[in-house]
């Protein structure tokens, strides 16, 4: 593992949030998740009904302590807009998979690229082990595309056919020593 102990981290920056999940965000994290296909974006609910999403809330909350997994809130001016998450992937330990998903109606206002940066700056000073972070994506969201190489990371593959409507997915790659500090 890349740490020793752990627990779910408040990280800031002047307007966007990430914090741990509590049962009260049940509504704002319904209002996103069911914004989306729920057989596409909001797949890591399981779907986006209501009970879909109370069903990701409570285990999500319960699981808080036990690393390498984090799955937390992203805020903007302290509304819930998204949710931000990492984890271990298996057989390698020093390296995280990361994803997260934004309310489209905060499209555009820099909340991603905020809350990337946060994390990134939080991962890599928390586990002195971590030498690389993964993020899969869309291989039709240029936005995300544009965001991760802004921040260094580099295009290291392309999933076939791994949507559940069939599209593909990129797999991005940075390593700690690629990692820029500011994005454009």
């Amino acid at each position: 593992m890349i740490h020793d102990s752990w627990s779910p981290p408040t990280l800031r920056t002047g307007r966007v949030g990430v914090r741990p999940f509590t049962v009260d965000d049940i509504d704002a994290m319904h209002a996103y998740a069911s914004s989306m296909p729920g057989e596409g974006y909001a797949s890591w609910l399981g779907g986006n009904t209501s009970a879909h999403v109370a069903r990701y809330l409570t285990d999500t909350v319960a699981r808080y302590g036990r690393p390498p997994r984090a799955d937390l809130g992203v805020t903007l001016d302290g509304k819930l807009v998204g949710g931000v998450g990492w984890r271990q992937v298996w057989g390698a330990p020093s390296e995280l998979e990361a994803g997260w998903v934004i309310h489209p109606e905060a499209a555009g206002l820099g909340v991603a690229k905020e809350m990337v940066q946060v994390v990134l700056d939080h991962l890599f000073a928390r586990f002195e082990k971590l030498n690389r972070v993964e993020v899969r994506l869309r291989a039709d969201d240029r936005a995300g595309v544009r965001l991760l190489e802004g921040f260094g990371f580099v295009l290291e593959g392309t999933l076939r056919h791994a949507t559940p409507e069939g599209g593909n997915r990129f797999l991005y790659g940075l390593l700690r020593d690629e990692r820029k500090g500011v994005v454009s």
